[in-house]
């Protein structure tokens, strides 16, 4: 088969992070309905992982001065 590992790892690169953030949410919403008091620091972090995630992006972007969709040059 042409590349079928290479693909695997592929579409773990592109979509691990984002399955993790999004399933780290929802345990953090459900927690805040479900668990009480705790549930609610839980949610705090867990929810507010996906904010921490595009303001680290954001910060990356801007100190890189690269576009967000370029891949950054190597030197010589």
């Amino acid at each position: 088969m042409h590349g079928s590992s290479d693909r695997s790892q592929l579409w773990i690169r592109v979509f691990g992070a984002p399955i993790l953030l999004a399933a780290a949410t929802i345990v953090g919403l459900l927690a805040a309905l479900l668990w009480g008091v705790v549930g609610q620091y839980v949610a705090w972090v867990t929810v507010g992982a996906p904010v921490l995630v595009v303001a680290w992006a954001w910060v990356r972007c801007r100190t890189e001065k690269i576009g967000p969709f370029s891949r950054p040059t190597r030197g010589p």
